[in-house]
């Protein structure tokens, strides 16, 4: 039996294609049928064709988005951002049609490409990218100016914009302008601490070698579907500034007792 493609009225007004001629339920590979989630395709086993609509399996889509759901068996419902939508079950996986997915789990759009066969769910696509610095040497204070010896420390979060948690998924990565970029690790801080909080950080240490003045930096942040970057405002209390040793040391004070030298002594 030939298999082709047609468009239909509805996959003209962003729903998914209908295929005629085909068995009820066949494989995206055979179908010829790909779902992308911001350019990212899914995997062929993931995307199932049913009655004329497209299906995809809540758990490829939940990893490829970071959404979260519920499932129930008993009723054949999936519960997305508190919203309850059909499932059907193909294989043992249950999966849901392409245009409810959509509806309810706030995706900016969801277009068709009849040439390729592919539907492509467009969500925010930024990470939201923020941190600090701060002086492992001083215990974790913020600070700017460092010196050799220092360890400067980088502080970073990545959200998900669609969920507004943190996206646990993603690979942050510190860029110096000495040329080093350095892997940030995910953990909680303080460690072991009750409601700490969770980011990603990586440790430099400044050497004789470190170029004096201004540290420029900027971190990446990636997932499989997002992209995200950081870069400090470009003033200097925000710039990291390396400094010579003698030139981070606190400044002499005069001892409590001792008015300052503009003051005229009082009258006795």
């Amino acid at each position: 039996m030939r298999k082709g493609f047609k468009k239909s009225a509805a996959s003209l007004l962003l729903a998914a294609a209908v295929i005629v001629s085909v068995p009820a339920v066949v494989s995206a590979n055979s179908a010829d049928v790909t779902v992308k989630v911001n350019g990212a395709a899914l995997s062929a086993t993931a995307v199932h064709y049913n009655g004329g609509k497209i299906y995809v399996d809540l758990k490829s889509f939940s990893t490829a988005t970071g959404i979260s759901y519920t499932y129930d068996s008993k009723t054949q419902k999936a519960t997305v951002n508190g919203k309850d939508i059909k499932v059907v079950v193909t294989g043992g996986v249950p999966a849901a049609y392409i245009k409810d997915l959509v509806s309810v789990s706030g995706a900016n759009s969801l277009t068709w490409d009849g040439k390729t066969h592919t539907a492509q769910v467009n969500f925010a696509s930024k990470l939201l990218v923020y941190g600090d610095t701060v002086s492992s040497n001083a215990g974790c204070v913020l600070q700017n100016r460092f010196t050799v010896g220092d360890a400067i420390v980088f502080r970073m979060k990545a959200i998900n914009p669609i969920t507004g948690q943190i996206a646990a998924d993603a690979k942050l990565q510190l860029h110096l302008s000495t040329g080093d970029v350095l892997d940030m690790t995910l953990g909680t801080h303080p460690p072991g601490a009750p409601n700490a909080e969770q980011f990603w950080t990586a440790k430099y240490t400044v050497t004789d070698k470190t170029p004096k003045g201004t540290l420029n930096y900027y971190v990446t942040a990636s997932t499989a579907t997002m992209k995200g970057q950081y870069q400090p405002f470009n003033v200097m209390p925000s710039l990291v500034t390396i400094v010579a040793p003698e030139s981070n040391a606190p400044a002499a004070t005069e001892p409590a007792d001792s008015a300052p030298a503009s003051e005229a002594a009082p009258a006795k």
